[in-house]
């Protein structure tokens, strides 16, 4: 006995259901005596998929007549409204043949992909969740669960809910542990919520899957570095530029991981690479500065400030690192300017409290700088106890049976 199989292009073109009546219905049927229901709906899929929908229609008007609550038929007729892009009707179709049948899987894929095609995607979650309850091992309803999980995930991320975007990202790893791009994904968004061990983790097994991707080189690079292996972030950000040799991002992070190493020499030969292949860009010249400062060429270090400010004003690092120019200077009030901006701006950075705190004894203000210095030390306790915090994922929940940018932040 076989099923019948139909491919049914969703609403949008780009997703895809497969169309099966359940093979345990049909059998039903045919031992109460019914065997031409059988060959009948085979005929409607035959007509459906040859896009033959009016006499599909006429063939499932005439079973629902006989019976109107047959899932097969209904589901089929739900597939004819889709198709029509009659969304109302075929989600009225789908609901009725699951009343029929709960546990009718077809009609759970079909109603998902319905809801993703109209950007209900948790909705479609929830059916293809359904559908694999029934088939664990369904690869339509597991592919577009990852397909779902996958656009919740990044509009949560584009709203700046990272918390909502890693549950739906830990969803998708459950249905599919080693697919490249969900583990990238993945990566993307527990770095940025200092999850380093996990996004190292993924981005290792999404290498072994791509070993020459370049997103994935770049990701675990950055990576390294957040976790204090500097030289393996060297080796990885070489390898990345290889691969592109061309690309402003990966000499930057180049020319990072060099000031990490003390080779502030070489970091500023990166940066200025960088600055070549995107001059709009503010970071390469800020880490120019910064190199210059520390090297005590304050002249220098101010024109690469200037630079970063004339471009974009509010710059919090440039600010703070002007205040300090001109503390050295010793134009304070220039100095409190420039870092009462900085601070307007970012107001948990020790470093720019401590110098407007120095500023402000400078100018004579001493209750104003004692209670700079005290925030100072305050937000450095509080950076030290978060930094001896290793965070990972608790991932308790057991995986089913299986069987997908954030893109790395530019310069």
């Amino acid at each position: 006995m076989r099923s019948i199989t139909l491919t049914v292009a969703a609403i949008t073109a780009l997703l895809f259901a497969s169309v099966a009546p359940s093979v345990s219905g049909l059998q039903a049927k045919i031992r109460t005596g019914k065997q031409g229901v059988l060959t009948r709906l085979e005929r409607v899929a035959e007509l459906i998929a040859a896009e033959d929908l009016r006499r599909a229609e006429t063939e499932l008007n005439s079973l629902l007549e006989a019976n109107p609550r047959d899932p097969n038929a209904l589901n089929l007729m739900g597939v004819i409204r889709a198709k029509e892009n009659r969304t109302n009707e075929a989600e009225n179709f789908f609901k009725q043949s699951l009343a029929a049948s709960p546990r009718f899987a077809s009609a759970h894929v079909n109603l998902g992909l319905l809801y993703l095609s109209n950007e209900r995607a948790e909705e479609a979650v929830g059916e293809f969740e359904e559908a694999l309850g029934v088939e664990p091992r369904r690869r339509d309803a597991q592919s577009n669960l990852v397909a779902a999980s996958r656009r919740l995930a990044a509009a949560a991320f584009a709203g700046g809910d990272h918390e909502k975007a890693l549950e739906h990202l830990l969803r998708a790893k459950r249905v599919t542990p080693t697919d490249p791009d969900v583990l990238f994904e993945f990566s993307m968004v527990a770095l940025s919520m200092s999850l380093y061990e996990d996004a190292a983790q993924s981005l290792v097994a999404a290498l072994e899957k791509r070993p020459d991707e370049p997103t994935f080189i770049y990701g675990l690079a950055r990576t390294r570095l957040a976790l204090g292996n500097a030289p393996e972030a060297e080796r990885l950000f070489r390898r990345y530029l290889e691969l592109r040799p061309g690309d402003a991002s990966g000499h930057y992070g180049l020319g990072h991981v060099l000031m990490n190493l003390k080779r502030d020499a070489e970091a500023a030969r990166s940066f200025k690479r960088s600055l070549e292949l995107r001059p709009q860009q503010t970071e390469s010249p800020y880490q120019l500065g910064l190199i210059a400062y520390n090297a005590g060429d304050i002249d220098a270090a101010a024109g690469w400030f200037e630079k970063v400010l004339a471009r974009h004003e509010d710059h919090a690092g440039a600010l703070l690192a002007m205040g300090q120019v001109y503390f050295n200077r010793k134009q304070y009030d220039l100095a409190r300017v420039n870092l009462e901006k900085a601070l307007a701006l970012q107001p948990a950075v020790p470093k720019a409290h401590y110098q407007l705190g120095l500023t402000y004894a400078r100018l004579g203000n001493k209750e104003l700088a004692a209670q700079q210095m005290e925030t100072a030390a305050k937000l450095e306790r509080e950076q030290k106890d978060q930094g001896r915090i290793v965070l990972r994922v608790l991932e308790s929940a057991p995986a089913p049976d299986s069987p997908q940018p954030p893109v790395p932040p530019k310069p």
